[in-house]
């Protein structure tokens, strides 16, 4: 079988302050929505559409969101996209998240003088702890779920 990828790069406003919860282990993760927008022309028109996107955060790159994240921030964002379901009222409630792996605050105020991002976190992490958050294949706890 041949290579496949699974990869998405996001540049986009922050839409709420993130929701930062601990794993039932300890780990801590966070999730916010960035919002994207488009422009085009439908009829010679011109439109704007915003799109929303579920991103997941884990470990230290959570903390770090948790620290300097809030609504309106910007931020660059790559990592992979990974679909699931829970149950409401009965039924099957679909989902999409990105899976962050990578990401740069463009905000100058969270940059100070230089980019702060998770590739700061892992050259400044010598036992591997935040890159290993990032990559866990975790099930996600009860408590996590969105409601």
């Amino acid at each position: 079988m041949g290579r496949s990828v699974n990869r998405i790069i996001l540049v986009g406003n922050v839409g709420s302050d993130p929701d930062v919860r601990r794993t039932s282990a300890g780990t801590p993760v966070a999730h916010l929505s960035l919002a994207t927008n488009r422009r085009f022309r439908r009829n010679g028109e011109p439109q704007e559409r915003t799109d929303w996107h579920r991103l997941t955060f884990w470990s230290s790159a959570a903390e770090l969101v948790e620290q300097y994240v809030r609504s309106g921030s910007r931020l660059y964002v790559e990592g992979r996209l990974e679909y699931g379901s829970y149950e409401r009222d009965g039924q099957s409630v679909p989902t999409a998240d990105v899976i962050v792996h990578d990401f740069v605050f463009l905000d100058p105020a969270a940059r100070d003088d230089g980019e702060i991002g998770l590739r700061d976190v892992l050259e400044d992490d010598p036992k591997g702890d935040a890159e290993q958050g990032v990559d866990d294949a975790l099930e996600p706890d009860e408590d996590l779920l969105p409601v």
